[in-house]
């Protein structure tokens, strides 16, 4: 404490500017703050959705694509695996969903954009598709985003059919 009273008085209202100062700064720092977060969300994008530059076909715009008729998407293993069951109507083509990574049916939850990828090359196929065979892609149904009912996009290659239901 100061002996002379008039001195502190005097004091203070150098000390009330400097914490002003202080306060203007630490807002004007925080609104800076809080802008740069809000330009780089609007800016930045999360992953690509895989249905991005795909062309939407029908069910027989699939089968002239990829050369196989869908038969079934459904929920199996209480609902922690998915099953993509096809049929081959054309081998050489539908050959490429097997040995070609970027062929690899990818299933979208149309509700909630939830991706259900085949990670590895899949192990239950013969060496050469028979035509009219019937084959399968089991994927895991991750954070159970699929149930019987839903709606889901089948994406291969940069085709696309959309609306197929999953059944149970």
């Amino acid at each position: 404490m100061t002996a002379n009273p008039e001195m502190a008085l005097r004091a203070e209202p150098g000390r009330a500017r400097r914490h002003r100062w202080r306060a203007w700064a630490v807002i004007v720092l925080a609104l800076a703050l809080i802008g740069g977060l809000a330009a780089h969300a609007l800016t930045s994008r999360g992953p690509a959705d895989v249905r991005d530059g795909t062309e939407l076909v029908t069910a027989e715009g699939m089968a002239a694509r990829a050369g196989i008729e869908v038969s079934l998407v459904a929920v199996t293993a209480a609902g922690g695996l998915v099953e993509f069951r096809y049929q081959v109507v054309d081998p050489d083509k539908a050959d490429r969903l097997v040995h070609d990574p970027t062929m690899r049916p990818i299933i979208v939850a149309e509700d909630t954009g939830a991706t259900l990828v085949l990670s590895e090359r899949p192990h239950q196929h013969a060496a050469e598709l028979e035509l009219g065979g019937t084959y399968f892609f089991l994927l895991a149904n991750a954070e159970n985003a699929l149930h019987e009912g839903s709606r889901v996009t089948l994406v291969i290659g940069d085709a696309r059919l959309e609306h197929v239901e999953v059944l149970g």
